[in-house]
């Protein structure tokens, strides 16, 4: 086989393995249902937000605002992720697919761009909704503070990838659920108590923590930081992740 037609083979692969995900997500009702519980969550906290201002407020505290939402609708979209990636490998006949295939991998990978693609456009469509709001409230909303706006729809995409590393990791959806939900929110927390007698290892542990990387990337001075952590722990995840998919032994 010619190198030009392997391109178009593996071209034709990632195509439908990506609209087939793509029909999958949309095809699950309580997937969608995540999906719309974060959009609606993160325009109601929000606008909420927003109207309850002072009518002279600065316009970066409108715009911060407006993105307050960030603080709760990604971790919905998480929560779908470690779904969505979980709940197929507890299948027995999506395991017996996966046997028949020369690269189940490419099934995760179209898998995690579908969920991605989902996020990112979910926290774009949030922000469409909310910036006329934040202009009927203060000028110069957008070049007050452009990268406060970003945070709502990196944050979507951040905690997409960070569910569907650990929905490929558990292999089932319950682990999946529970492992998610400890790592967003009762590790952290139990780290934060455990600071009281090791206050450095808490400190250093808690920098890598989902709550708190999320406080810090709706913050202008650290948001930088936070996104290289915040890959950093995604990447990771992801990495093991496939790496366990490849080496998962169907019986």
């Amino acid at each position: 086989m010619t190198r030009r037609a392997t391109d178009a083979a593996t071209r034709s692969k990632w195509s439908r393995s990506w609209r087939g995900e793509g029909y999958r997500l949309v095809s699950l009702r309580s997937q969608m249902a995540l999906l719309a519980i974060a959009v609606l969550g993160a325009l109601a906290l929000g606008a909420g937000q927003v109207l309850v201002l002072a009518p002279a407020a600065a316009s970066a505290t409108v715009v911060r605002a407006a993105v307050s939402g960030a603080e709760v609708s990604p971790f919905f979209l998480g929560l779908a992720a470690a779904l969505f990636t979980a709940a197929d490998l507890s299948s027995r006949q999506f395991a017996l697919t996966l046997l028949q295939m020369n690269d189940r991998t490419l099934v995760f990978v179209a898998k995690t761009a579908v969920l991605a693609t989902a996020g990112v456009l979910t926290g774009l469509a949030v922000v469409m909704l909310l910036v006329p709001l934040a202009a009927s409230r203060t000028d110069d909303v957008l070049r007050a503070s452009p990268l406060a706006w970003l945070a709502l729809p990196a944050l979507h995409l951040l905690f997409v990838l960070l569910g569907a590393g650990i929905g490929m990791l558990m292999r089932s959806p319950v682990p999946a659920v529970f492992v998610y939900l400890a790592v967003v929110w009762a590790l952290p927390l139990l780290v934060a108590i455990a600071g009281i007698w090791a206050p450095s290892i808490s400190v250093s542990v808690l920098q890598f923590a989902p709550v708190t990387l999320t406080a810090a990337l709706l913050e202008p001075s650290t948001q930088g930081t936070a996104v290289l952590r915040f890959v950093g722990l995604d990447t990771a995840l992801l990495i093991a992740g496939l790496v366990s998919i490849r080496r998962w032994g169907i019986r």
